[in-house]
């Protein structure tokens, strides 16, 4: 007789006889389902683990090695005399998707360098390819295994990347920045200024601490100054956009030389961070 903890998820021993786990295997069949779905086994496993469903007795802390060997037992088609949980075709079919997953192509020089630079709104996460077959590809939250509504495909980031910028070739203007905003020096910089010139004014003259408080007077200045490296890089995204004729295709160069991060929100929407700071979508 089998003992029970031998046994995988979704079988138990009832009167003797090796039969179906009716909740658990409830479970084993929403788990195939979300693997077909695009779902990552990192993705499975957070889910089950939020729903608190136990593997074992008083163990409910999935991983993504436990939900690849559940996917991977052919005993759920009905192998080793246990009864069906899983069709074959469905189990085939899931076969075929993990082994395609080894098997990914590498990608693109320009998909590359989309990747490279793509993070999610939502958590700052990287983005991923989730490629498993010529014939299927997703992007997602490399954090969350998060697919958005509306599958981004490798054509569609291609071309809602190219229509950001031609959108900026069109009107340069949009990468420009607020006025920077001098900030007023504070109290504390005017009372050192008054504690110099009193310094100053005494017949004794101790200059160490003259310096020391002019060179923290000149430092509170300086912090209070506004950056100029945004005003540059402007500067340099505008000469480059304002020669470059729109795009009838991605192109590598120009995204690498004036785009900082590709961001993609839950929704599906994406945003240019430029080089400047200044974020940038198709409206």
């Amino acid at each position: 007789m089998k003992k029970n903890r031998y046994l995988p998820f979704g079988y138990h021993i009832q009167n003797g006889t090796l039969c179906i786990h009716e909740v658990e295997a409830a479970v084993v069949r929403q788990v195939f389902e979300d693997y077909q779905d695009g779902m990552s086994y990192l993705r499975i496993a957070e889910r089950l683990t939020a729903k608190s469903v136990p593997y074992m007795e008083n163990r409910t802390d999935w991983n993504k090695h436990r939900v690849k060997r559940m996917l991977e037992n052919s005993r759920y088609c009905g192998d080793d005399d246990f009864p069906l949980i899983i069709p074959a075709d469905t189990f085939d079919a899931v076969a075929a998707l993990i082994g395609q997953k080894s098997q990914v192509e590498p990608l693109s020089e320009e998909l590359d360098s989309i990747r490279s630079k793509a993070i999610c709104g939502a958590c700052g996460a990287k983005y991923k390819r989730d490629g498993r077959s010529k014939n299927y590809e997703a992007w997602c939250c490399s954090a969350e295994g998060r697919i958005t509504p509306k599958r981004i495909t490798d054509q569609a980031l291609l071309e809602s990347v190219t229509e950001i910028l031609n959108v900026i070739i069109s009107n340069p203007s949009l990468l420009e920045l607020p006025s920077p905003h001098r900030e007023n020096y504070s109290l504390d910089v005017a009372r050192t200024e008054n504690q110099i010139n009193r310094e100053i004014e005494k017949s004794e003259v101790d200059s160490d601490y003259i310096k020391l408080l002019i060179f923290g007077c000149a430092a509170a200045k300086y912090g209070a100054c506004a950056d100029t490296e945004p005003v540059y890089l402007t500067r340099r995204l505008l000469v480059i956009f304002e020669q470059q004729q729109p795009l009838d295709a991605f192109s590598v160069r120009l995204f690498e030389d004036t785009v900082k991060q590709v961001v993609i929100d839950v929704d599906g929407s994406l945003w240019l961070r430029m080089i400047n700071g200044k974020l940038i979508g198709k409206e």
